[in-house]
């Protein structure tokens, strides 16, 4: 079974993904991730994609699908900068798309023309991820749609396509709208329906897992105990995971939360004493990109409302402590911050549970745990309706 061609993490993707800013959404991560396009944002126009081009000296169709597949291979230059990073992955990704339009063009009854179609969807997103366009498009639902119901189109490219259809769902993600979460998960139900052997089937089982730990459905929540009593171990481990973690969460809200510790400056801190503050307890660290992207809205955040009565906790999974304090001078997070040194064995955080980072708490007045999770301009909304309360 063919499995669909993407991009291998080389040194151009390393580079790229080091020099620039992620804006980050809802699991956009998965998004991306899940139509196997390496996660890169641009927060500035990145390289024309290539253009028009010759291929007259394909004879046949068997020609220049070696050059088709020729193409896809990783390009072997090292670029030494991010322009040049950009300029190779553009080119790149724009030759593929150029020469898999012209193959379905000038071979109409050639079977691979499916795949060349899939081959320029892909293309076409990941240069549009570049620029900082839409990611999904309905031309792209309608391309999809015309290869998931061609009559000649070989399962593999059929299921790959309809894959992609699925994965386009989770832009739509609003955890304010168990809806956006329940019309994925029918729609990945019927890609398992329809496509059980697939070699995307197990990958979206593991994304639909992920999406399942943000989920607020009543569906979601369901779906959740059915896997955690799956025959597949794994799967059932990771569900049973999931459904401890939203228990704590759903006891921490039953009581105000209980926190201590010293802090980096050797302050002792309790949450008890803050009582009448709206507090953001933020598990965070260094190199967690995703962390990172988003400490300018915190920092936004805090500079607007601290003289309200807005304080930040900051529970910091680095080991290395210079690094934390490198990252606490460069995106001025001047709040209190703790540190054991120990990652992911954090004290604190493996006491609440945290599995996964960007992790934030918002904290009422009373020392309540209200929300979770909140990200961008939702997370001043949420601070201060809890300041007015």
């Amino acid at each position: 079974m063919d499995r669909p061609r993407s991009f291998s993490p080389g040194k151009a993707e390393v580079l790229v993904s080091a020099s620039l800013s992620m804006k980050r959404r809802l699991l956009l991560p998965i998004a991306l991730f899940a139509l196997s396009l390496p996660l890169i944002a641009a927060d500035s126009a990145a390289p024309s994609p290539a253009g028009a081009a010759d291929f007259s000296q394909f004879k046949t169709a068997d020609d220049f699908w070696k050059h088709l597949e020729k193409l896809q291979e990783q390009p072997k230059d090292q670029p030494k900068s991010r322009e040049e990073a950009l300029g190779l992955m553009s080119k790149w990704l724009g030759d593929q798309k150029v020469a898999a339009d012209a193959f379905a063009q000038k071979f109409p009854e050639d079977p691979r023309r499916w795949q060349s179609k899939m081959l320029s969807l892909r293309a076409a997103g990941q240069m549009r991820r570049f620029s900082g366009q839409p990611v999904v498009l309905d031309e792209d639902r309608k391309a999809i749609a015309a290869i998931v119901n061609a009559p000649d189109a070989p399962e593999p490219v059929k299921g790959e396509a309809a894959f992609m259809g699925v994965m386009m769902l989770t832009s739509a993600f609003d955890k304010d709208k168990a809806d956006t979460f329940v019309a994925f998960h029918k729609a990945a139900a019927e890609y398992l329906t329809k496509f059980p052997q697939h070699a995307l089937a197990p990958q979206l089982k593991s994304i639909q897992l992920r999406v399942l730990d943000m989920d607020p459905s009543a569906e979601g929540q369901a779906l959740l105990k059915e896997y955690a009593n799956s025959s597949d171990a794994r799967v059932a481990e990771a569900a049973r995971g999931q459904l401890e973690k939203r228990q704590k969460t759903a006891d921490l809200k039953t009581k105000p939360v209980d926190l201590k510790f010293t802090a980096t400056d050797g302050k002792e801190i309790d949450l008890a004493q803050m009582r009448g503050k709206v507090v953001l307890v933020d598990f965070w660290a260094s190199w967690c990109g995703p962390c990172i992207a988003e400490m300018p809205n915190v920092v936004s955040a805090y500079k607007k409302l601290h003289e309200k009565g807005f304080e930040i906790l900051g529970i910091s999974l680095d080991q290395d402590k210079a690094a934390m304090e490198g990252a606490l001078k460069k995106h001025e997070m001047t709040w209190t911050q703790y540190f054991d040194g120990e990652g992911w064995k954090n004290k604190i955080s493996t006491s609440f549970g945290i599995t996964s980072i960007p992790a934030t708490w918002l904290i009422d007045k009373k020392g309540m745990l209200r929300e979770t999770e909140l990200r961008g301009e939702a997370l001043a909304k949420g601070v201060e309706k809890l300041l007015a309360e």
